[in-house]
């Protein structure tokens, strides 16, 4: 049996699309049923089923949920696009790429690129595009594209296109790099021969079709967030082995390494972020500031009181943002009271003093999260506009305009920024979660229960969502189903904490902690 002899029937689509609705939060609209299909094709014939309607129905079933998050990576091959965040090809385009083809014809030799996790194409042509833009003979650059969904590979190997696609391509490429052919748009057979397809699974222990230290670049964009921390962890160790010295690792904008112990060092070029083998024994053109090198310590946090289990407050608790918010300000109904957290970014309290607005994304959002610590909230939410303005492609960004809308009690407006980031980024763990923080702040349990429920699905070992939909169960009357949850939490206690995009005060990321309120929260509902 293989995927193109599968008859997969619209009714099936559409019962998997309301399926992915309602535990992932994914919305799919008619237009994006091709891309089901590819995933159906794709996964079905590794279950032994050939009959659409009944794989539809194992996914319902509980022993569906391992299927279902391994379906979730090849529904989203829909995504992609030609020169997705415009401002990481500028860097590789205009920065990185032109030092990459110097160096290697010093060494006489191709640039070796790396896509991974390549769906229909868009990425790997989309750098072949440059380097041929860049003064790149075609034996100059070699660009290998791999994905685990086989019947994507097949279909990014044909080249072609439709029109609504190619949105990301400037007119001139279009016409040196396309041809039109009934109606679709197929690449010219000298792009077509710079990249190599094939079939690759990330996720597996051992890569022997990667020599080491053979790559110049790779780019692994909204890949890693289907994975687990250990897998994720597993996958950086095998691609730093892969890079040469000096060689780039390209990640998505929600796919941050911050506080994850890899080897990479964090690269500042042309505004953005990205990841560097460092190269050792030897000198190479520095193209901007590091931030923060492979053997450098990570900032200490300033030191925190020790919290108890006896000073945490039983739900439902209320923080109000300090006297500077506005005052249609609502109460936080998070319900732990614990040391403040800046998972997501450096301590602001380690950071130079800057003028408001300037600075790289990241230096902007240390401005904002110092306001927010001091209770500056109409700044806050003034430069964070400003930034979710200026980098449209920063899921960190949205995230974070949203958490400032909700700590001012403006929660419609908190709910449009996160669903900006989840259009962005349809699988984003945060925004579901904060969603369901902001259902709490606008006194709606169910549609909270749902969010943290989607959340859960996502990354089923995030303890903090585990305590939170504990929180929603407690106001809902359900005392078993929140003691299910408590006990969920505590079960991760020893599980790695989860560092979340966007600042939002008095979160915790210690396991640890959540599970000692999670065991106070169990005790008092058993003395009820």
């Amino acid at each position: 049996m293989t995927g193109e002899a599968l008859t997969i029937e619209r009714l099936a689509l559409e019962q998997l699309a309301a399926l992915l609705l309602e535990r992932a939060g994914l919305k799919v609209t008619p237009d994006g049923y091709a891309g089901l299909r590819l995933a159906l094709q794709a996964r079905m014939p590794a279950t032994g089923l050939d009959d659409a309607a009944e794989y539809v129905r194992r996914l319902r079933q509980l022993a569906g949920e391992h299927e279902l998050r391994a379906l979730l990576p090849l529904v989203t091959v829909g995504k992609t696009e030609f020169f997705r965040d415009s401002r990481q090809f500028a860097a590789f385009e205009n920065e990185i790429f032109p030092e990459l083809l110097k160096h290697a014809r010093r060494e006489a030799r191709p640039v070796r690129a790396w896509s991974a996790g390549c769906a229909t194409g868009e990425e790997p042509y989309s750098i072949a595009m440059v380097g041929l833009d860049r003064g790149a003979l075609p034996n100059e650059l070699d660009c290998w594209a791999t994905d685990l969904n086989p019947v994507a590979v097949q279909n990014a190997a044909r080249g072609r296109f439709a029109i609504r696609r190619l949105l990301g391509v400037s007119e001139p490429r279009l016409a040196r790099f396309f041809n039109l052919v009934d109606g679709f748009y197929e690449v010219t057979p000298q792009l077509r021969e710079m990249v190599r397809f094939d079939g690759h699974n990330l996720a597996a222990p051992i890569w022997p079709q990667v020599r080491p230290q053979s790559m110049d670049l790779i780019f692994c964009r909204n890949v890693i967030i289907y994975f687990d921390q250990p897998t994720i962890l597993a996958v950086m160790d095998r691609f730093y082995d892969s890079l040469r010295p000096g060689g780039w690792l390209f990640l998505g904008y929600s796919e941050s390494l911050f506080r994850l112990p890899t080897r990479f060092e964090m690269v500042e070029v042309g505004g953005v972020f990205i990841y560097r083998r460092p190269v050792r024994g030897g000198v190479t053109q520095v193209l901007t500031t590091v931030v923060r090198g492979a053997g450098e310590p990570a900032p200490a946090p300033p030191p925190a009181q020790a919290t108890t289990a006896a000073s945490l407050p039983a739900p439902p608790a209320v923080a109000r943002p300090p006297e500077r918010a506005t005052p249609k300000a609502l109460p936080l109904v998070v319900g732990l009271q614990l040391p403040r957290s800046t998972a997501s970014m450096p301590s602001p309290a380690l950071s130079k003093p800057r003028p408001p607005g300037t600075g790289t994304p990241v230096e902007r959002l240390e401005q904002i999260v110092a306001d927010i610590e001091r209770g500056d909230f109409p700044r806050a939410l003034r430069l964070s506009h400003a930034l979710a303005e200026d980098a449209p492609d920063d899921l960190a960004a949205r995230i974070t305009l949203g958490n400032v809308h909700a700590l001012m009690g403006n929660i419609a407006e908190a709910r449009e920024a996160y669903q900006a980031a989840l259009q962005r980024e349809p699988l984003s763990v945060e925004a579901r979660l904060y969603l369901g923080i902001a259902a709490l702040q606008g006194l709606e349990p169910e549609i909270a229960r749902q969010e943290f429920t989607r959340a859960l699905f996502l990354e089923p070992t995030l303890a903090l969502g585990h305590y939170l939909l504990a929180q929603v169960h407690e106001r809902r009357g359900d005392a078993e189903a929140a003691r299910r949850s408590y006990r969920n939490a505590i079960n991760l206690r020893k599980g790695p904490p989860h560092a979340l995009l966007g600042h939002f005060p008095d979160l915790p990321t210690s396991n640890e902690a959540i599970a000692q309120a999670a065991q106070y929260r169990l005790a008092a509902l058993s003395e009820r």
